[in-house]
Parts: structure tokens; C-alpha cells; sequence
């Protein structure tokens, strides 16, 4: 009975892959497949990544930004032969073509049976490089709420501001839309009123301050009542 041979070059009782060998196989196979593009959309500014409808900032700059978006686009468009296993992607060097195009070298590596194996290819960067939502609105200095930092007695002391802005976390920078200093204090501008609710509550809960809630600019638009919120917040 005769023994195992690759169809293709001969050799005889070698391991076979769908009755190739594996030097075969290699040569005859795309053992990697690399989407020609990638697409997305990323916040020039601050980084934030357009996913799945909504922007979501994951990342503190573009650049990484960027990485992940990529790696994540084509941990579902890369096609890997299905006797591949144990593979990883890496992201090599970024290059600018002759029309001025920016592609990216990606680097796959992986298994073959017991051979280790790696393949190089390049996909197009067609990342789109916008303003997100909210920093389309902090250019604009779009506000929803403002709190105004005052002093309990007199005006507002230095130690009383930094007191407060010690309680900043990213969320809050973020929709920060405007900062205003005054004679009497201090306005922050805020994107969104959740945002400037929750901070308040936060200093509240630590720091013996008096608040004080309004609102101005009130306007009905489609039915609904809208209004800036103001909050005063004397420490």
C-alpha cells in the first residue's frame, strides 16, 4: 500500500495538509488575507473613536487612538486560513505612497501545524480625521450649565479655587466648555449638565459648601422647555 506523498511535489511520509505538504502548502496558500482599507473615523483633537454609532474615547491622544481603531478593524476583516492557529496581529511602520495615501504594514504570525509562520502585507489608512461631538461643541462653546465659584464672604480666595478644581477628573476637563474669571469669581461652562450636577454633588459631599440652583435663557423648542441650568456654588 503506498505511503503518504505531497500531490503536488512528490515527498514522501512527510505530514500532510489537505494532501500537501507543508513547504507546499506554504507556497501554494494565502494563509492571510488583509482588508485593502481601512476605515473609521477618529477626533482630531482629543482622540475620540466613532464606534458603533457613538464616539467614545478610549484613548488620551490620536495617535493611539488611531492604533487601536486599525488593530481593532482588522481583528474582524482579517480572513486567516483555517489550519492557521495561535495567530497574533502587530502593526508595523506607517508609509506614505506616491499620491500621498498613508498605508500601514501589518504583521501576522502564527502557527502552521508545528512551523511557525509569519506574513507581511499593507492595508490603506482611510481614516476619516474630524471633530467628535463634543469638541465640535467645546469650539463653539456650547454650554448646557454653568457653576459659579464664589466665595462665602468676601471674594474668592486662590486656595478655594484650587480646592475645587482638585476634584476634576477627565469626565469633567472633557465637557468643560469655557472658563471665565471674574471679579467676583469664577465661571465654569459645562457641555453637559449631568456632568456639572455630579461634580457639585461630589465637592458637596466633601467640602462644607452652599448651593444654589436656576436657570436662565428659558425657551420651549419642539414642545419641550429648555434652559441653561445655574449653579452657584460658594465654598
Amino acid at each position: 500500500m503506498p505511503g503518504k506523498f505531497c500531490v503536488r511535489c512528490g515527498k514522501e511520509n512527510v505530514e500532510l495538509i489537505d494532501r500537501l505538504c507543508i513547504d507546499c502548502y506554504l507556497e501554494t496558500k494565502s494563509l492571510f488575507a488583509f482588508p485593502k482599507e481601512i476605515k473609521g473615523k477618529v477626533c482630531r483633537v482629543c482622540g475620540a473613536e466613532f464606534i458603533e454609532g457613538k464616539w467614545e474615547r478610549i484613548h488620551e491622544d490620536v495617535e493611539n487612538a488611531v492604533k487601536d481603531l486599525t488593530l481593532r478593524e482588522l481583528s474582524k476583516r482579517v480572513e486567516v486560513d483555517k489550519n492557521v492557529s495561535n495567530y497574533s496581529i502587530e502593526l508595523g511602520e506607517v508609509w506614505r505612497d506616491s499620491n500621498g495615501r498613508d498605508h500601514v504594514e501589518i504583521v501576522a504570525r502564527g502557527s502552521l501545524r508545528e512551523r511557525r509562520i509569519e506574513v507581511k502585507g499593507d492595508s490603506f489608512m482611510g481614516i476619516e480625521y474630524i471633530l467628535c461631538d463634543t469638541c465640535k461643541k467645546r469650539k463653539a462653546k456650547y454650554y448646557e450649565a454653568i457653576i459659579q465659584l464664589r466665595g462665602k464672604k468676601s471674594g474668592l480666595e486662590s486656595e478655594k479655587r484650587r480646592l475645587f478644581e482638585s476634584f476634576f477628573n477627565e469626565e469633567v476637563i472633557t465637557n468643560l466648555a469655557d472658563v471665565v474669571e471674574g471679579k467676583e469669581g469664577v465661571d465654569y461652562y459645562f457641555i453637559k449638565k449631568s456632568v456639572a450636577r455630579k461634580l457639585v454633588s461630589y465637592v458637596a459631599s466633601s467640602v462644607d459648601v452652599t448651593v444654589n440652583e436656576s436657570f436662565q435663557d428659558e425657551s420651549i423648542k419642539k414642545g419641550k422647555r429648555t434652559a441653561k441650568l445655574v449653579i452657584s456654588l460658594r465654598v
